[in-house]
């Protein structure tokens, strides 16, 4: 483009001298040598200035480009750890297909399923925070020069991430509680409505403490991490007044199997259902227990030790986490 651009620069058209009865010749005036580089020079400063539609190059030529210049060995194994994990993964459907006969696959299904709930997530999430703590807090009765000591650091960096980011996708969640709190105040059941307003406070709160530490809030008397431990005070109460009621939910079960209850006596359907109501209470209350303890822990109201805190989290997270797998 420069040198078509010189050229129409350095060859403008002139009249030569022509015969009387003839039309005049057109003819292009030789180059000088500065002509020429400045002419050079002008068109290649439009080429430069002209935009590009392209911030980097897409395809080539770039590091992050599609296809990036490969410098060594080991930005290759980088390159081609995505496309590896990719291929293992037909590979291995490939070969269920052949043994199988089918695609299908009712543990694939399920687990996708489960993973794709935000409370399955978010219980997910949890027991993998707890078993970093569990693993952190073994370590450091373990020797300084421990090999799992070097990812320290990184643990713990994740351990942050998933609190963020299981409070992030907490937004909103007090909102069923709202209408049950209703409920419970048209009932006169006075443990159920603390138990709801305890609930619905802590979420609110706990979103105040989302605002205060990405600073859209400032607060003169609470630093954020001050703010956090008095509202896991609160859930801590929570706890055991959930205890109580499920004690309270076993108790009323069996009393009317006693009075001789359709609903929950007379039959083998009816005692199946009173009996898998009560183990779910009890199951609940020992998951209680163990939250308990743990937030003693982390709202600093008892210090303990992380190992055994850290696999009481897993536990409880187990048992929150199996309510949202498929059929369950």
């Amino acid at each position: 483009l420069a040198q078509d651009f010189s050229q129409a620069r350095l060859h403008p058209p002139v009249l030569c001298t022509s015969p009387p009865n003839q039309q005049p010749i057109m003819s292009a005036a030789p180059p000088t040598a500065a002509a020429a580089a400045t002419a050079t020079a002008t068109a290649t400063a439009v080429v430069k200035a002209a935009p590009k539609f392209f911030a980097t190059p897409p395809f080539f030529g770039h590091v992050e480009a599609l296809f990036p210049p490969v410098k060594n060995a080991e930005q290759l194994k980088q390159l081609s750890l995505g496309p590896l994990c990719m291929m293992v993964l037909a590979a291995l459907q490939l070969l269920k297909r052949k043994i199988t006969g089918t695609n299908a696959s009712k543990l694939w299904e399920d687990t996708w399923k489960f993973i794709s709930k935000a409370e399955a997530r978010d219980k997910l999430g949890r027991f993998v925070q707890y078993a970093i703590r569990a693993i952190t807090g073994s370590l450091q009765y373990a020797a300084p020069d421990h090999p799992l000591n070097v990812w320290v650091p990184a643990m713990k960096e994740m351990q942050t991430t998933l609190a963020w980011a299981r409070r992030t996708m907490r937004w909103g969640k007090f909102m069923p509680h709202v209408p049950k709190l209703a409920k419970a105040i048209e009932n006169g059941d006075a443990l159920e409505a603390t138990t709801c307003v305890i609930l619905i406070t802590f979420i609110i709160q706990d979103h105040i403490y989302w605002l205060l530490k990405v600073g859209a809030l400032k607060f003169q008397s609470y630093t954020p991490v001050q703010w956090h431990r008095r509202n896991l005070r609160l859930i801590t109460v929570n706890h055991v007044l959930n205890f109580i009621l499920c004690g309270r939910t076993i108790k009323r079960i069996r009393d009317k199997q006693a009075e001789g209850d359709s609903k929950y006596s007379g039959s083998k359907e009816a005692v199946a259902k009173a009996d898998k109501e009560v183990y779910d209470n009890k199951k609940q209350m020992f998951r209680l227990v163990l939250t308990f303890i743990q937030m003693l822990h982390v709202a600093q109201i008892k210090k303990m030790d992380d190992w055994y805190i850290g696999i009481m989290g897993m536990m409880s997270s187990y048992l929150d986490a199996a309510k949202q797998w498929p059929g369950n």
